[in-house]
């Protein structure tokens, strides 16, 4: 059972099934407050569909050993996320940002619910590549956020969020680019990251979070550990 097929069914459901109020303004500024009840035969036809839909959302697909959350300059759920992605596109390392992620996943079993509150948005999975100077760009906008979600590379960050070292995917003596897998918003700029902008975007042709799905759907126990890829050194 596909979910797009619900789309404009779970709109008329939001529409049709709650009480509406709206405040309508006249030119006198004079506020007029009108109610519409809820329309019983759109539900009554809407009904059938709504439970399709929370029989799928409500599917467990996996389940968690541990908690993944979003603390720290390195995460459980940042790595989890971005480890899965390079599974699904022929890349060095992925990058995505913590704000996209918008919930976390607790330990036990998690249904499609669930992965679709961690990742509401329609954002696809683009590679795309970056020289030298782009790349020192990314790791200096990943150290100075204190950390944003990332694999396939190593970084080690002062306390002020200077890079100190890092690994090299690529050798960019010989012409040689890294190839990124991220969500197409990102690749477009968004959350600051300009080093993106104004590249040549490989549409993976799929949805970040149909990734995740589908890795959770094949993966009967899913996990993350916290392997120091990127790592704060104390100077002092």
């Amino acid at each position: 059972m596909k979910l797009k097929k619900y789309t404009l069914l779970l709109g008329l459901l939001l529409l049709f099934s709650c009480t509406a109020t709206y405040n309508l303004q006249s030119s006198d500024s004079e506020t007029i407050e009108i109610k519409a009840s809820a329309d019983s035969s759109a539900l009554a036809i809407i009904a059938p569909y709504q439970k399709g839909i929370e029989a799928e959302m409500n599917e467990v697909l996996t389940y968690s050993k541990i908690n993944l959350t979003k603390k720290g300059t390195e995460s459980l759920l940042g790595n989890f996320v971005t480890d899965l992605c390079l599974n699904y596109a022929d890349a060095h390392m992925c990058v995505m940002n913590n704000g996209g992620l918008r919930t976390i996943i607790n330990k036990g079993p998690i249904n499609r619910g669930k992965l679709y509150e961690l990742m509401p948005f329609e954002n696809e999975l683009v590679v795309l590549e970056l020289n030298k100077e782009d790349y020192l760009g990314l790791l200096e906008y990943i150290c100075k956020r204190g950390g944003e979600p990332f694999s396939g590379i190593n970084i080690a960050m002062d306390k002020e969020g200077n890079v100190l070292s890092n690994s090299w995917p690529v050798n960019f003596e010989n012409n040689e680019k890294v190839k990124v897998i991220t969500s197409d918003y990102l690749a477009n700029g968004g959350d600051k990251m300009s080093f993106f902008q104004n590249k040549e975007q490989y549409k993976v042709g799929l949805k970040l979070r149909d990734a995740i799905i589908d890795h959770c759907t094949k993966t009967d126990t899913i996990t993350a550990t916290l392997d120091g890829r990127i790592k704060i050194i104390d100077n002092e």
